[in-house]
Parts: structure tokens; sequence; C-alpha cells
């Protein structure tokens, strides 16, 4: 039978069975460890190394097949390995079972080679030229599924952005911007860990299809890239806000500041960013990671910082518009640009600073209102329509103003809180008082106090709308003995007027010229701050961290920050063509664009030939109104083919 080749490149050719040509005689492929030491070190790497035997005029010689890296495998598996490897590529199955891991990593190792010496195909058919071949139907055979959907168009805006140029130009090898480039699209994709993320693109993604593969694409390398990342922030952040104003029409007028923060799985005793606060997510219990942005009115992240768990919001402010104005200097926020601010950051200080450096400001009020319950009756309405009534009333004092906002959406919000944890508090008061009168049970008034106070915390909101009270036993008694006999609670003072200034707030700014309409439009942009918290910690893997030591727990944050300005391009981009969806839903979408092999025999005059067709599912109509919205074409991947 004559010899059939792989692939015409001499330096990927090899031979599946023994012959002669070109007087080198090729023999069968195996299995060989490789050991090597990085100079100036003392560790030693294995790695395993597939092979061939060839006698050539000169000798015997060994030529690489394929570098299979560190497998968890004993010597006694290499030649199971190497059988299994050879029947994946011909098609041919074992005489007797395979064990699932070998068989596993065969494949792995055989879709590397086809990879190698595969051939484009045109994708479109070209007038008049028909490929006929006599196929066994029967031998058929799709394999390798892939998603291929979601990557191509965040491929897509990652050159779009400048990633690669950037990353080249500080320095960055090609194999780790590859690897870069699978970091962040991860996140987007499949959002996890970096052993998430690192078996995500090796087994069921076809990232490295649009990209390239890596030569050295391990667990390790992918987390020394994200340490790169990390170390590259400043100017990343730099370049990408200037290449999204370069993209995008934007004003660059407003600057939104907020923070949240992300929980730790386990101690990271090696972190001192790691530290106990206030959760977000309600999970006190574990150490926290705070996260600042400063996003612009249309929600692109312009720099972003990390604080310790816990940090104060107040405190955050100064050094982040210090730190913008040092690496933005173009952003000139003094005498143009406004800062808007939630009422976490609107302590005091901060706009006392504010005002010194002639930065101006919209901020939720934290001090007590100017406002009284009469004013209530006497707002305008600026807004009105099926779902939102939004009335205020303005006031002026001292170059300031003061406005007084209630929506009728966050009345009903707001209400409705109250009026559950109203009735909660009052029926916990009831069996408390009941339960003086039941054998066994408490009754001693410092035990009742004490639960009075954890309900009042319990129960913030309805507490501070009664007055409640513990009324002692008459005759004296030592304070630890005395008794309670009953407990009382009445309305409060402020009962009626808190209740009608639900749904109210208070914004203050020193931009006096402003309309009404306008102050409470520029303070509704922090809605996108809390967006991009939202795909942050819902799309995009932010929480919760696994690592211990803080440039990774740094580094794993900072990689969703580079995901999101992908997912706000994809988002702003798709919003102008009148798809208004969340990358979420793109994502979900796209998920079931696929790209797969097809394996066929072919029957020749000389014998059976075996091909592996790799090609992208076509393209459904939900997947093509995704990729004409964002300029792309239907197919994200030309055809390859590979015949042993």
């Amino acid at each position: 039978m004559p010899l059939k080749p792989i692939c015409s490149d001499p330096s990927l050719y090899f031979m599946l069975d023994k012959g002669k040509k070109d007087g080198i005689l090729r023999g069968t492929m195996y299995i060989k460890k490789v050991r090597k030491r990085n100079k100036g070190s003392d560790k030693v790497f294995e790695y395993l190394h597939l092979v061939e035997s060839i006698r050539t005029t000169r000798g015997p010689r060994q030529r690489l097949v394929l570098n299979l890296g560190a497998l968890d495998i004993v010597a006694d598996e290499y030649k199971a390995l190497a059988n299994s490897i050879e029947n994946c590529l011909t098609g041919q199955s074992a005489l007797f079972g395979e064990d699932p891991k070998i068989k596993g990593l065969a494949e792995r190792a055989a879709g590397r080679i086809r990879e190698k010496i595969a051939q484009d195909v045109d994708d479109h058919d070209k007038p008049g030229e028909v490929d006929v071949r006599d196929v066994d139907i029967n031998s058929i055979v799709a394999s390798e599924a892939r998603s291929v959907g979601a990557e191509y168009v965040c491929h897509h805006f990652w050159q779009q952005l400048g990633f690669p140029k950037m990353l080249s130009e500080a320095g960055m090898c090609p194999d780790m911007r590859k690897m870069a480039e699978a970091l962040v699209v991860g996140r987007l994709v499949d959002p996890g860990s970096e052993l998430h993320t690192w078996n995500w693109v090796e087994r069921r993604s076809a990232l490295y299809e649009l990209t390239g593969r890596p030569n050295r694409c391990s667990l390790n390398a992918l987390y020394r890239t994200g340490d790169l990342l990390l170390k590259y922030k400043d100017d990343l952040e730099k370049h990408l806000s200037r290449q999204e104003k370069a993209l995008f029409p934007l004003t660059e007028k407003i600057c939104l500041f907020d923070l949240t923060n992300t929980y730790f799985e386990g101690q990271a005793n090696c972190n001192p960013k790691a530290q106990l606060g206030r959760s977000k997510e309600k999970r006190s219990d574990c150490k926290l990671l705070t996260l600042a942005l400063i996003v612009d009115a249309e929600g692109f992240v312009k720099y972003s910082r990390l604080y310790a768990g816990n940090q104060y919001e107040g405190h955050t402010l100064q050094g982040m518009i210090t730190d913008l104005m040092n690496i933005r200097p173009d952003l000139s926020l003094p005498g143009s640009r406004t800062v808007v601010l939630d009422a976490g950051m609107g302590a005091a200080e901060n706009i006392a600073w504010l005002k010194v450096n002639k930065i101006a400001y919209i901020v939720v009020d934290r001090g007590k209102s100017i406002f009284q319950e009469d004013d209530i009756r006497d707002m305008r309405v600026i807004r009105q329509d099926r779902d939102l009534t939004m009335e205020v009333k303005r006031s002026e004092r001292q170059g300031e103003a003061f406005l007084l906002c209630k929506s009728s959406g966050r009345h009903a919000k707001d209400s409705a809180i109250r009026s559950r944890q109203e009735k909660l508090f009052v029926e916990r008061l009831k069996q408390m008082r009941e339960g003086l009168a039941r054998k066994r049970a408490t009754r001693r008034y410092s035990k009742i106090l004490e639960m009075i106070g954890r309900l009042r915390e319990k129960y913030p909101r309805a507490s501070k709308m009664y007055q409640v009270t513990v009324v002692p036993q008459s005759d004296p008694a030592p304070e630890h003995s005395r008794k309670a006999i009953d407990i009382t609670w009445a309305e409060a003072e402020s009962y009626s007027e808190a209740v009608s200034m639900e749904g109210c707030y208070v914004l203050r700014t020193d931009r006096v010229d402003l309309s009404d309409m306008e102050i409470w439009d520029l303070h509704k942009m922090l809605t996108r701050v809390e967006s991009a918290f939202r795909s942050m910690k819902s799309s995009l893997g932010l929480r919760p961290i696994f690592h211990h030591k803080e440039v990774r727990s740094d580094a794993h944050l900072f990689i969703s920050v580079l995901a999101y300005h992908i997912l706000h391009a994809v988002e702003w981009e798709s919003r102008r063509h009148g798809d208004n969806r969340f990358w979420s839903s793109l994502r979900d979408e796209l998920s079931t664009h696929q790209r797969l092999t097809v394996e066929f025999d072919q029957h020749t005059a000389s014998g059976v030939q075996h091909h592996h067709l790799r090609l992208c599912a076509r393209a459904e109509p939900g997947h093509a109104l995704i990729y004409r919205n964002l300029g792309l074409k239907n197919v994200p991947l030309h055809r390859r083919i590979c015949t042993i």
C-alpha cells in the first residue's frame, strides 16, 4: 500500500506507517520524557514529547511531532497514549477498550496536530466549481464542537479597542498577548477563576482558533499574564480611555464616582487589603476587597482603583480624582467637568475639597435636610409618564442649589419596605409582651431591653417610627433580678413626617446655572456606575475571589474591569442599532453558534482517505442580527481541511 503523507510541509511531515521517502525511513510515533532546567535555576521541569523515529543517511534521528506538556500519566501509559493519538488521526477504533483519561488526552493532542497541518478552504463556492467526492455516509462523524459566537464578537472588539498594539508596545510577547485575550474574553464568555478560564479556553472554546494557539499556554503562564496586565494598569486605562473616545462620540463632560466590594473565599491571610467590612452582597462574614470606579456619562470606565475591604467611602474621592488628573491630564476636571457622587462620597470634607479645587459637583446631601414636611405639598412635577412621576422643590443658599426630589417609583419602594418592617416589628413586640405572662418565658428586665435592641437593629426603618417602653416591676430588687411586667409602644412624634418624606432625597450642587430637570438627569446617570458594578458581578465573575496573594486578587478584579470595557462597547454599539439587550442576553444567543469538525472517509483509486473538515455552523437569524449590528461577517472562521 502506498504511503499517505499527512501534509506537504517538511517541518510537520511524518508517517503513520513505516516506509521510505527521499532516502528517509520513517517509523511509528512514541512518547518520551524531556527534562529541562532554566538558566540560573536548579528547578527541573519535565515534559512529554510525541516524537517519531527516523533513519537518515546520517544515522537515526528523532523528529518532534508535538510537545504534549506536563501530563499526569505514568510511563506504562505512554505507548497506549501514542497508539490512541494514531487512532484519532486515522479514524480507526481500538481493538480493545481505551481508558477514558487516555482517550481524552489523545483527542486533544490529535486536534492540535490537525490544527497545524490543516489547510484553508474557501467558504464560498466559486461559480462553476463543484467538489464532488465519493464519501462513505456511514463514516461521517461530527466532533470537537467548540463555542465561537461570543468569542468572535469579543475578539473583534479586543482588536477595535487596540489591546494588541498597546500590549505589544509595552513589551508583552505574542504568546502572552494571546493568553491576555483569553483571560479577558474568558471573563466575558464563561466567567470564573483563572483555573476555570484555562479549562474553558483549552476544552470548550474556539478562541485560540481565532487568535492562534500560544506555544506555551500552561496555567502558570496564564497567572503570570494576569500579573503583567496589572503591571500595565495605568497605561492600559489611559490607552482605553483615548481609544474609546476616538471610536465613540463621548463628550466626557460628566464623571461619575462610586465603589463596591466583593468577598474572598478563605482567610486570605497573605493579602493586607482583605479586611472585614460591610458587604454589599450580605457576606460580612467574609473578608472583602473594595473596587472604586470613575465612569463617564455614557458608562465608559475612565479609571479604577482597589482599596481594602474596610475602606470608608468618603475617604476615596480625593485620592481617586488626584490620580485621575495625574494619569489623564487631558480630562482637565477643574473648571470644565462635573462630578456626580452618591451619598457615600458626599462627606462634608469632600465637598469642601471640591470647592477649593474648583471642581463642580452634584451629590446626594448627607446633612440635615433644609426642607420640612410642608415643602412636600409645594412640589412641582417635572416629569410624568406611565411609569414615573417626578416632583421637585428647589432652594438656593450661598451659591449652592438644593433640590428636594420625590419619585413615585422610589416612594412605592420605600413605603413597601417600611410597611413590611413595621408589621414585623409590631408583631414581634406583641409576642414579647404576651411572653411576659407565660411560664418559663424570659421576663428579666435587662434581657428584654437587649431583645428589643436587637429587634431595632433588625428592623431599623420601623424602629425609627415607634417609641418603645419596657415597664419594670415596682418593688425594689437588685438590677440583675428585676422583672419586666409590660411592654408598650406608640408612634413617634416624627411618624407622620417620616411617612410623608418617603421616596424623597435631596440633591446638592454648585451648578446653579442648571435647571431642575438637568440636575436630576445628571444625578440619574449614577445608574451607569451601578450598571457597571452589576455587570461585573453578574456577567463578569467579579465574585467571589479565590486568591490569597494580593497581586493575584488585584489582577483578578482588574481583568473584570478590562472585560467590562469590551462588554460596554458591545452593548453601546448594539443599542446604537436598536438592540437594547444586555451582554448576558447577547451571550446566550451567541452560545449556540459553534465550530466543529466533520470527519468522513473518501474512497479513491489508491484506497481510503480520512478527512477532517473544520468549519463553523451556519449562522442562525439571531446570530446574523447581532453580527450585522456589530459590523461582522456571518462566518467567524474559514473552513480548514486535513487529509490523512
